[in-house]
This record gives structure tokens, sequence and C-alpha cells, in this order.
């Protein structure tokens, strides 16, 4: 599928507009005033995915929820580990990081922030694009990248050839990024282009 400048664009505002929503949701979580910009938004051939996310055998921490609706897909969040350790550190007011293979507490904050932030790039794209987008409950793991992908790519489903990146660093807390990643199914993002009116 190409994807035109304009469309781009498009798929950009509505990365700056889930980041305001997730900026807004998280200062509230965290007692702090959080900025979130979106500086590069990528839409890539599905062969491609492993060549955005950087190394396989690199962990990382994965926030994925099902995507349900009209337009039905994957809707994706990787977090480097050392910046989910000190999301999960600033959430707790702690010293220390908390470790995020064997602590159930960290495990279970970082899906809450993890949930706000694929939540609210899915809202601005179901308000773009007025098409209803449900997140199932969110799953996490904590490990190597290629792992993750495989296990999310086994999932049921035939998806689209054509990947939506939108790349996130925040404010507020140093040292912050993160990649949201959206793998519609076969049809969706095609469907969602077309409602968004591009």
């Amino acid at each position: 599928m190409e994807i035109t400048q304009f469309q781009l664009d498009a798929l950009r505002e509505v990365g700056n507009i889930g980041s305001g929503h997730a900026a807004t949701a998280l200062s509230t979580l965290l007692q702090r005033r959080i900025e979130m910009s979106v500086p590069k938004v990528w839409a890539v051939p599905f062969e491609q995915v492993s060549i955005i996310v950087g190394q396989l055998d690199t962990p990382q921490a994965t926030i994925y929820v099902k995507v349900e609706g009209e337009a039905p897909g994957k809707a994706v969040f990787f977090f480097p580990i050392e910046s989910a350790e000190i999301v999960v550190q600033a959430l707790f007011g702690m010293d220390e990081p908390l470790d995020l293979y064997t602590n159930e507490m960290a495990q279970s904050a970082l899906k809450e922030v993890g949930n706000i932030l694929v939540s609210s790039f899915l809202i601005s794209l179901s308000q773009f694009s007025g098409i209803p987008l449900q997140p199932s409950v969110p799953a996490l793991a904590v490990d190597m990248i290629g792992a993750s992908l495989d296990a999310i790519f086994l999932e049921e489903g035939l998806l689209d050839d054509t990947v939506l990146f939108i790349d996130t660093q925040l404010s507020g807390i140093p040292k912050i990024k993160g990649q949201f990643i959206f793998l519609p199914d076969d049809g969706s993002l095609k469907k969602l282009l077309g409602a968004i009116g591009v």
C-alpha cells in the first residue's frame, strides 16, 4: 500500500493528539508535569518491522493489546528496559529501580502505563477517523524483541502489509523514549485512511 506525504502528515497529527492525551493522563498518574512529543511517524512494509525496532535480541518491555472494532489490528508499545525502569521508579517514588522480570508490582504498574499510552493513540486514531476502536486488556512481556514480536505475529488474523510506527519521547522524566506500533489487520489501514479523508 502506497502512503503519500499528505497521509503521513495526517497520521503524524494523530500521533500528536495521542501524545497529548497520554501526557495528560501520565501527568495525573505520576503527579508531575509530563510532556510527550512525536518526532517521527513511519508507514513501512510489514517485512521491515524488525529493521525499525532494532536488534531482535535486545530485551525490551513490550505492552500489547488486541484492537477490536471496524478497523481491527494489534497495538504494541515498546519500552527500552532502562526507560521502563525509570517510569516504574518514578511511579513509586523509589530511589532504586525494581526488577521488571520478577517483580509483579512493577509489572502491573508498567501494564497500566502502557495501557494509557496505547489507549491514548487508539483514541486519537478513532476520533480522527470516526471509526470506533476498542483495546483489549493489555499483556506485558519483558523479553527479547524478537521473541515478543514472534508471539504477537502468531496471534490469529491476517495482517496488512503496511505497519504504522510512531516514535515517542517524554520530558518531565529523564531518558524516557518508546515506540508505538499499530499492526492493522488486512484492509484496516486503508479503511482508516479513507475515513480520515486522505
